[in-house]
């Protein structure tokens, strides 16, 4: 390989078989290999721009530069020199005057516009002598203190100076026209800039607190609302927040003007809202929303398994106002209306049961009559019903858990409210689509609703509808919480109350998602318990991905279901082996105590039942040798039976195939659990016996 830079060619060699560059030969390349490369000199080199291309980049860029700031400058110096000239001669011509005076029709109009035209030339005279005087006087400073020569070039830096500051003026005002294209020749000030003015300018303009004010300001007397003060209270990434005190206007005549005030700000559809001050009528915090306020709320995080209890407050989201959205899930139900692609179901419904089934004294059902409902949630919901019969079937079980746990409460000791705790949790029902429901299925809702909050059995309904039809009643006004998201305005109405539009409830202005365009979709508007404020909340938007992740490590940790002692006095059979678990450990504890007759027998059946694994166990061949070995003796068939009864006169022993052989006689362990909750409950047993 030849590094020289002028190499000498081989005779015979021309320019053509000469290839500048880099030749890689591989190691492996041999013998007859090496003919097919063509002959030429490997000359290496390394690639650099050429220092004079760099240096023209840099200069071009430099004259790009000032080249656009000098024909900036020139513009504006000229807009400014022909805009004074204007101005100058309507001011010493006194025009304005003329215009004022509508023309001049009589000699009296005369005589005013020829006053004003002296007094104006006098001013200019005064004011032509006083800037001589100054610049005299600069030069004679210069003279005297500066030691220059009094007929050098000192006597043009005074001028000099003064023409400076007037040409500085004139471009400064120049450019201030260019960017202010609507101003007239005749106008001084654009509009809008000036502080007597009243005309409305765009939202888009606001630098400061002082501009949102006056710009809001002139909005409101543009549509005739008339106000003592405008103050600026935040300024946010999404826009403004001011307090406006009213004279003479209400907050709904401000919200009917709605529309027209969004076109003079500039603002998007649904971007001015009200929140009325519940203590003094005549204030309201107005928003001036330009983009979307949550745009930058964070993915949240799951919770850990069994980590939350329903009487913790648990962050759902955030408000407008940037504050953190919480609420206690005790005590909770909810009605949540939105239109399709609103978020009801990946938004609020997620959020909502994402934190309950994290609570360790929380049970959930899921219920949908027409639709998946929350499938991603799985085995954490107890019990789940797709539809409107199996609806149906459901709510009438959870009205008869409603009734057990009135009879419940005073045996439990818990007061006048259920208090929900692991052993007696709390059962959230979800029924996304309601309005599909049959009308037997909202029937029994509407009765869950009006008794079950006491008992700790609460009702999460989402729908697109809020009319009376859809619900099936006038149910609204009685849930305890009213969620609203993107909707219509009549169902403001009916779940939000008459009027409520008027104090800035307006939901009905949000936008559901269309297709991939999110809109506003996960906001809502809420009402009830400590929420009293017309202020949107954003929702957590937990992914599909992140609920299928957490699944399997709550189920790991235990989930919890609805406990036995609700079960057994609404007279259904335990499902569940915690349930069950419980049942035996209760009756094991009666047993320790003493002075509760046969709470061990019962306790010894049910953990035999247990230990086999069936649902049927034959008296003879399985439970009585069972009790022998567990050291109950003296019983019998008969006296199993009459033993049994005692605390469930309903129960019967059955007949079923067993060990090969048919029809062997015995009991299952349904009939054994319905002793085990008259056992427990002797007023149950008393009640059934009568």
């Amino acid at each position: 390989m030849s590094l020289d830079q002028h190499p000498e060619f081989p005779p015979g060699w021309d320019d053509a078989k000469v290839i500048p560059g880099e030749l890689l030969v591989p190691d492996d390349l041999s013998g007859e290999d090496l003919d097919d490369i063509a002959p030429g000199i490997v000359v290496p080199y390394e690639h650099r721009p050429p220092v004079l291309s760099r240096a023209g980049g840099a200069t071009m860029v430099v004259a790009s530069v000032t080249g656009r700031a000098c024909g900036l400058t020139a513009r504006w110096f000229f807009t400014g020199v022909r805009a004074v000239t204007v101005l100058g001669w309507r001011y010493v011509r006194a025009h304005d005057l003329q215009e004022v005076l509508g023309g001049m029709t009589k000699s009296g109009d005369w005589n005013k516009v020829d006053l004003v035209r002296k007094r104006r030339w006098k001013f200019l005279g005064w004011a032509a002598g006083i800037t001589a005087g100054l610049n005299l006087a600069g030069w004679w400073a210069l003279v005297k203190y500066a030691g220059m020569t009094a007929l050098d070039y000192s006597w043009m830096i005074p001028p000099a100076l003064t023409a400076t500051i007037a040409a500085v003026a004139v471009t400064a005002y120049g450019r201030y026209r260019v960017n202010a294209p609507g101003i007239a020749p005749q106008m001084a000030i654009a509009e809008q800039d000036d502080p007597s003015s009243d005309e409305p300018f765009p939202l888009a303009w606001v630098t400061d607190g002082s501009g949102a004010a006056d710009c809001l300001g002139r909005a409101l007397f543009a549509e005739g609302v008339d106000y003592r003060d405008v103050r600026t209270l935040a300024r946010h990434e999404w826009g403004w927040e001011l307090e406006v005190v009213l004279k003479g206007s209400t907050p709904g005549g401000v919200q009917a003007k709605a529309d027209q005030l969004e076109s003079h700000l500039g603002l998007p559809d649904g971007g001015f809202m009200i929140e009325p001050d519940p203590r003094d009528k005549s204030r309201i915090v107005v928003r001036l929303v330009r983009s979307n306020p949550f745009a930058d709320m964070p993915r949240p995080a799951v919770h850990a398994p069994r980590s939350l209890s329903v009487h913790d407050t648990v962050a759902m989201g955030r408000a407008m106002d940037g504050s953190t959205f919480e609420l206690t899930l005790d005590g909770f139900c909810a009605l949540i209306i939105g239109a399709m692609g609103a978020g009801k179901t990946l938004g609020a419904l997620r959020t909502l049961n994402e934190a309950l089934t994290a609570c360790r004294d929380a049970v959930i059902w899921d219920l949908d009559p027409i639709k998946g409902g929350l499938g991603e949630f799985g085995d954490l919901a107890e019990r789940r019903a797709r539809t409107p019969e199996e609806c149906e079937a459901a709510l009438e079980d959870a009205l008869a858990y409603v009734s057990a746990r009135g009879q419940l409460l005073p045996r439990l000791g818990m007061g006048d409210r259920w208090h929900a705790s692991e052993e007696h949790p709390n059962l959230y029902i979800n029924i996304d689509e309601f309005i599909q429901l049959s009308s037997k299925g909202k029937e029994l809702a509407i009765k869950i609703l009006r008794t079950g909050r006491q008992y700790g059995i609460y009702l999460i309904m989402a729908g697109q509808e809020a009319t009376a039809d859809a619900l099936g009643d006038a149910i609204a006004m009685i849930v305890a919480f009213r969620i609203l998201m993107a909707c219509r305005f009549e169902d403001v109405r009916i779940a939000f109350g008459p009027g409520a539009g008027a104090q800035g409830w307006r939901p009905d202005r949000m936008k559901p998602a269309v297709g991939p365009v999110a809109n506003d979709a996960g906001q809502a508007m809420i009402m009830g318990g400590l929420f009293n404020r017309a202020i949107r909340h954003q929702f957590n938007q937990y992914t599909r991905e992140q609920i299928a992740a957490a699944v399997p490590e709550r189920l790991a940790a235990g989930v919890t279901r609805m406990d036995a002692d609700t079960v057994l006095t609404a007279g259904g059979a335990l499902s569940a082996a915690g349930q069950r678990e419980n049942l035996t450990d209760r009756l094991e504890a009666l047993a320790q105590q003493g002075g509760v007759e046969d709470a061990a027998l019962v306790a010894t059946l049910l953990r035999i039942f247990d230990d086999r694994g069936h649902e049927f166990l034959p008296t003879s061949e399985v439970l009585l040798p069972a009790l022998e070995a567990a050291g109950i003796e003296g019983v019998d068939a008969l006296a199993l039976s009459n033993r049994l009864r005692k605390y469930a006169p309903g129960i019967k022993a059955g007949r079923e195939d067993w060990g090969g052989r048919t029809q062997l006689r015995g009991w299952s362990r349904t009939a054994v659990e319905q002793c085990a909750a008259g056992l427990i409950d002797p007023v149950e047993t008393r009640r059934k016996a009568g």
